[in-house]
């Protein structure tokens, strides 16, 4: 009875675990997924698991706030030996791109074995696409490896009304989502904008997922997004002053 009783409790806790933002809910969530059967591929793979009929998951991130955050979802998914599309931007108020500490990190990402291609945000182009997406080439000019035909939006307003087929890059990121190939599934602000994926009945139906990930909201502590948020700010901060003091040490050697 009472080793009955704890394979019970040890099942709800790894199903608690398995559904919180936190660094081992995702790990769950990959595990959950792969124990499903399903297969993670990238976008040039798409047509041929369609093709084949294979249950699969397109993992993708946009990295709006923290590359840190992306790094430590990276190394998960690398000892998985699960792949996933990184989707960086040049236009966020948190990060330098170019960076001397960020160029090492996005390094690290591609070594694991991950993809990264543009976070576009055509708003800063005046919702000029094809201007905005000429940040590709510059992006390429320092990391090489970068893929140059994926792109993804960053907070577009209506998918559906945008001018995706005119855009090769946005239309390899979207186009499956739009004939309806696929299933959409979203943590964007923190939460699951369509449910719980393990609930879902694209799950259920074995239907292909593209599953869009933020790592801030796995990486930090608090119970709500704004908390989350928060938290990573004043670490950052920390994290801020410490490289001034290393980049400024005559300022900072100043009585």
């Amino acid at each position: 009875m009472l080793q009955g009783f704890r394979k019970v409790q040890f099942i709800l806790e790894k199903e608690k675990s398995m559904r919180e933002f936190s660094l081992e809910g995702y790990r769950e969530l990959l595990v959950a997924f792969k124990s499903a059967g399903y297969y993670f591929c990238q976008y040039n793979e798409i047509n041929k698991y369609l093709f084949e009929g294979q249950p699969f998951v397109i993992l993708r991130h946009d990295i709006d706030i923290s590359l840190r955050a992306a790094l430590e979802i990276a190394r998960v998914e690398q000892e998985l030996e699960v792949q996933a599309i990184y989707f960086v931007t040049l236009h966020s108020p948190f990060y330098n791109l170019l960076s001397h500490l960020n160029a090492e990190v996005m390094l690290k990402i591609h070594q694991q074995g991950h993809q990264i291609a543009l976070h576009l945000d055509h708003i800063t182009h005046e919702e000029d696409c094809a201007r905005a997406l000429a940040e590709i080439d510059v992006l390429a000019k320092f990391y090489p490896y970068i893929q140059t035909q994926l792109a993804s939006l960053h907070s577009p307003n209506n998918l559906e009304h945008f001018p995706i087929e005119a855009f090769k890059q946005l239309r390899n990121v979207y186009g499956h989502i739009l004939t309806k190939d696929m299933s959409y599934i979203s943590d964007s602000t923190g939460r699951w904008r369509y449910g719980h994926p393990l609930d879902s009945e694209a799950l259920s139906s074995r239907k292909p997922i593209q599953l869009l990930t933020h790592p801030i909201w796995w990486l930090q502590d608090g119970e709500i997004p704004r908390e989350k948020l928060e938290c990573w700010l004043y670490k950052e901060y920390l994290n801020t002053l410490a490289t001034a003091k290393e980049f400024l040490p005559k300022l900072f050697g100043l009585a």
